[in-house]
């Protein structure tokens, strides 16, 4: 969960123009619409189109933001933090982030307030204002890339570190054994998913990210998510041989 900031935006600027994406038959599809200028949000963590990222606001002047969003158009950008801090200070986020949208925010006089923001779309930060409490900026679209063919072996690589990470994951988190995961079938959107796989290497999910095609995407994903599933195998065979040594040991 993360514990942080929240912004808003207040339409200032001049509307721009960015790709919303959905999901449609497991494809993403663009839609071009209307974008002013955006809040920035930066985070020690990447959001990627498609998916959620459960935040707690609890900073009275992060509250504000958070309704004066909602008034508006209830978007803002998802940056990963280049240098600086998440909470009690200035962040200098990355240039490619991920418009989010709010979603089923809690009680909002409560001294924190849970809310999930949903991924949309990426885009490239080009212009910043720190005129305001917070940062905004202006931003422009990054359309989503279409490659005519994706490597078989690469997409299996990719697939089979997929599907090793959620068994380990599975297993540590629920002591549960699942053969074949399930998984999106398009190599676009198994990218993403990969992404978000690497919440603990967030410098492998930005790269992931900022991928200009689907291949890169997937060769970005592959080497950091088997890297993950390893790290995940081995907390599962250390806590085996604990639980073992205690077993001896009540013997």
């Amino acid at each position: 969960m993360i514990l942080g900031n929240y912004v808003r935006n207040r339409g200032r600027s001049l509307p721009r123009h960015h790709v919303r994406l959905s999901l449609r038959g497991h494809r993403l599809h663009a839609r071009i619409m209307s974008m002013p200028k955006l809040p920035i949000f930066p985070l020690n963590t990447v959001l990627f189109p498609g998916h959620e990222l459960p935040l707690r606001i609890f900073e009275h002047r992060y509250k504000q933001m958070l309704d004066d969003s909602l008034a508006g158009e209830a978007r803002f950008v998802i940056a990963l933090i280049r240098d600086g801090l998440e909470v009690g200070g200035s962040a200098t986020p990355r240039e490619v982030g991920t418009v989010a949208r709010i979603e089923n925010v809690g009680d909002r006089s409560a001294d924190v307030i849970p809310l999930v923001a949903v991924g949309e779309s990426r885009v490239r930060i080009v212009e910043m204002d720190d005129s305001l409490p917070y940062l905004a900026g202006d931003v422009e679209p990054i359309p989503e890339p279409i490659d005519s063919d994706t490597d078989p072996e690469l997409l299996k690589r990719a697939q089979s570190a997929t599907a090793r990470f959620a068994r380990a994951m599975l297993m540590q988190l629920r002591g549960e054994w699942r053969a074949n995961p399930r998984m999106p079938d398009d190599p676009a959107l198994l990218g993403y998913k990969m992404g978000t796989l690497l919440s603990d290497r967030p410098t492998a999910a930005q790269r992931v990210l900022e991928a200009h095609t689907i291949t890169e995407r997937l060769q970005q994903a592959a080497p950091a998510v088997e890297a993950a599933a390893a790290q995940f195998e081995a907390r599962l065979m250390e806590q085996g041989a604990a639980d073992h040594r205690r077993g001896m040991h009540r013997n």
